[in-house]
């Protein structure tokens, strides 16, 4: 395992920070985690990547891609009624990234998405027992992850609740 340290200063004419360095130096690399950090200096932003990646990335090479997918250990988490959850959940990530302006793999990995749709966190105490989720995501992100949580649970429980309460006539249909 190797790091990398690579630190992006905010771009005023972009609108955000400028990914283009992180994801060539990715491009040919395994990245096994990240830390991300914001720093102010003299009222300039900067965004540093502590990157941990191994030099040579499986999938670049075709006989490998389609064996290192099957292998992503997210994916062997979730069934198929999972995969709502979770897609809201990567949607949101897209959208906060965007307008943070760096790359969606910094707010949560998709193992951390799998992670928290599998344990369904109500609190954010239990959000932050999830591995790779520190105090900063939960104090900036938690709420918005539980509410997303409790808006899927929520909507299939008012459903169950609705058709449970449809009154019955007496040739066995409803109203």
């Amino acid at each position: 395992m190797l790091i990398k340290v690579i630190s992006l200063t905010f771009d005023s004419i972009y609108g955000g920070f400028n990914d283009g360095a992180v994801r060539e130096f990715l491009k040919d690399k395994e990245l096994l985690g990240v830390q991300d950090h914001l720093i102010v200096r003299n009222d300039v932003p900067y965004l540093v990547f502590v990157l941990k990646y191994m030099p040579y990335r499986a999938e670049t090479d075709p006989k490998y891609s389609a064996k290192v997918k099957e292998e992503e250990p997210w994916r062997k988490m979730l069934t198929e009624s999972d995969m709502g959850l979770f897609n809201l959940l990567r949607d949101w990530r897209s959208e906060r990234a965007k307008k943070e302006g760096m790359p969606p793999y910094v707010l949560f990995t998709n193992q951390q998405f799998a992670m928290i749709v599998k344990k369904r966190p109500q609190t954010l105490g239990e959000l932050a027992q999830i591995e790779g989720v520190g105090q900063g995501k939960v104090q900036k992100y938690g709420q918005d992850i539980l509410n997303i949580s409790k808006v899927n649970l929520g909507g299939e429980k008012e459903k169950v609740k609705v058709e449970e309460k449809e009154p019955e006539k007496p040739d066995g249909s409803t109203t």
